[in-house]
């Protein structure tokens, strides 16, 4: 069980890395949403050569690799929760990398996904 919850903390690690790295990519191209239709084919040849965005694709490619070699050695209604620490992972590198601002509220929450994702796991 030890060797399975390090593999899953370093698999969250680079799974909650990547997602922050995709945001910080996508957040140099601007909102696809809002974009003029004359404007998103330029905006998207921007985002997949934005290295950000590669290296965010790259880290959410090891992290699924990594899932599946979970999946292969323990139950998935043990390694899927967690994989709930993830959350912790962005939380905190949202805040450094991005400076996107984490409230209480929003910590509270994190803390109470991270404890019932403890929780599920042990039974």
């Amino acid at each position: 069980m030890l060797k399975t919850f390090v593999l899953v903390l370093i698999a969250v690690v680079i799974g909650g890395t990547g997602h922050v790295l995709l945001s910080k990519g996508m957040k140099t191209v601007g909102d696809l949403t809002e974009a003029p239709s004359s404007m998103v084919g330029g905006m998207i040849v921007r985002a997949v050569s934005s290295p950000w965005l590669l290296l965010g694709v790259a880290l959410q490619a090891t992290f699924f690799v990594m899932y599946l070699t979970l999946l292969s050695r323990a139950n998935v209604s043990q390694v899927l929760p967690l994989t709930a620490i993830d959350y912790i992972v962005v939380a905190l590198l949202a805040r450094l990398l991005l400076a996107e601002p984490v409230t209480p509220a929003r910590w509270a929450g994190i803390v109470l996904i991270a404890a019932g994702a403890v929780l599920v796991s042990r039974t």
